[in-house]
């Protein structure tokens, strides 16, 4: 029996097994003695991990029996299914979420007519948004985060290899480095146990710089739409202006004006004033915490040791900020200029080349940086590979990977802070990325040799 008709034939058990338990539950009703909540267990959430688990298990059947699995995307979906399992697992252990209690409180006020509540540090678009499914109650407002964080999931895997493959990896190297990125991620992990809306902000920067320049209003409305989750990443917007696109910041203004209409349609001004005021009440002197690891913590917590009053550390805040800023300007600058990234000859090559310095000085001069802000650092490390040459460069590269991606969160001061200083070796090792001429000899020998696999097929497609 070839690899074909023995798909079918699971494929026909699978469907028949799928038609047998959606009997017995619309017969039974989903309340019923056949169903129990386990210890430790969200009886939705183990539900709801199952269902897309099976739902994996068909497609794949019906992939294979389509003929859809080849050897050009065998790499790509093997990581899939692989990467998707292992998050469902993961996260259908999990009984409390962190972030998501501050999104159904804000979600309820918004439903309720109160203002937002003042640990809401958001635009308010994601708590007007969720107020649709108010009428669920707390715990369906957690399943439907969770879902769309498990959704977010999948489509983050394939969005992280298709813009690999923009920046010049082959599919098969884009597959298997977006693979390994995602087995074991502590950022990526700490988003979706605090269920944050990081994973959909980087979602949709991806989108953005994937629909550029093809689809400008497109492009413009997902970076617009990832300001309204989290406004740090307007500063990409800083990178369509120094390319004069004037047509794609028009659309930029619009797109923001369209999304931020839609809480003032239907709540007024009063949940901007609420953000408003919450983050200037932000910026006052605050209680600190040894796992978030922004320059602001740190001069804080310095200035705490050394008995020197907040106002003053302030100003060091600020000085240090200015110089990053700098800092990150010009890496960016040399990095555009030698085509480090993206060839610099080809459409949209400014914009690609100063995305990875601009997400990484994004994050650094953020007032808060919690240890799952690194996923907003994706790009910037994994293209760095690209440049990568001395066993010296790969082994501070691999250091400080480890330290921003692969070390469990901790609570230690000075040694938590050992993230901001990855992320500022980061930009140091961009800076001498921009002054190759060319990628490195192993990367592309790793390029060509991945393409150059073949497989035989036996009589699969007979």
């Amino acid at each position: 029996m070839t690899l074909r008709a023995a798909a079918r034939s699971a494929l026909i058990v699978w469907v028949a097994l799928t038609l047998l338990i959606a009997i017995q539950t619309l017969w039974q009703g989903a309340e019923n003695s056949f169903i129990k909540t386990g210890p430790h267990s969200i009886l939705s959430v183990t539900m709801t991990s199952v269902i897309f688990a099976w739902m994996l298990a068909g497609g794949l059947l019906g992939l294979i029996h389509f003929g859809r699995v080849n050897e050009k995307n065998i790499f790509t979906l093997a990581g899939f299914f692989l990467v998707a399992l292992l998050y469902l697992n993961i996260l259908r252990e999990r009984t409390e979420y962190g972030d998501i209690e501050y999104y159904i409180d804000a979600a309820l006020r918004l439903y309720r007519g109160k203002p937002l509540p003042p640990e809401y540090l958001y635009p308010p678009f994601w708590a007007w948004f969720l107020k649709f499914f108010a009428a669920s109650g707390e715990k369906g407002l957690l399943l439907v985060m969770w879902t769309l964080n498990v959704l977010a999931v999948f489509l983050f895997y394939f969005l992280l290899q298709r813009i690999l493959q923009t920046y010049g990896f082959t599919s098969r190297l884009a597959a298997l480095t977006a693979t390994a990125f995602m087995l074991v991620n502590m950022p990526l992990l700490r988003t979706l146990f605090y269920g944050q809306v990081n994973l959909h902000v980087v979602n949709l920067v991806f989108l953005s710089l994937l629909l550029y320049p093809q689809a400008r209003p497109l492009s413009a409305l997902a970076l617009g739409l990832a300001v309204h989750l989290k406004i740090a990443p307007v500063v990409l917007a800083l990178a369509f202006l120094l390319n004069r696109d004037w047509r794609w910041l028009i659309w930029f203004g619009l797109s923001l004006a369209a999304v931020g209409a839609l809480p003032y349609w239907t709540d007024g001004l009063s949940p901007y004033l609420d953000f408003l005021n919450n983050s200037l009440l932000f910026t006052a002197e605050r209680m600190t915490n040894f796992r978030e690891t922004s320059i602001d913590t740190l001069f804080t917590v310095l200035g705490s040791l050394m008995n020197v009053d907040f106002a003053v550390t302030r100003y060091g805040v600020y000085a240090v900020k200015v110089i990053l800023l700098g800092a990150g300007l010009l890496v960016m600058r040399a990095n555009v200029k030698s085509g480090t990234y993206y060839e610099a000859n080809e459409k949209g090559a400014l914009i690609h080349n100063a995305a990875p310095a601009l997400l990484l000085l994004m994050t650094l001069l953020s007032p808060l940086v919690w240890e799952h802000y690194g996923v907003f650092l994706t790009l910037s490390f994994l293209l760095l590979v690209k440049r990568l040459d001395s066993p010296t460069e790969w082994l501070t590269f691999g250091f400080i990977y480890f330290i921003g991606f692969l070390l469990p969160a901790f609570d230690y001061f000075p040694w938590s802070f050992a993230r901001l200083a990855a992320a500022l070796i980061l930009l140091w090792m961009m800076w001498k990325a921009a002054s190759k001429p060319r990628p490195s000899s192993a990367f592309e020998t790793a390029n060509r040799r991945l393409e150059g696999l073949r497989f035989k097929q036996n009589g699969a497609d007979s």
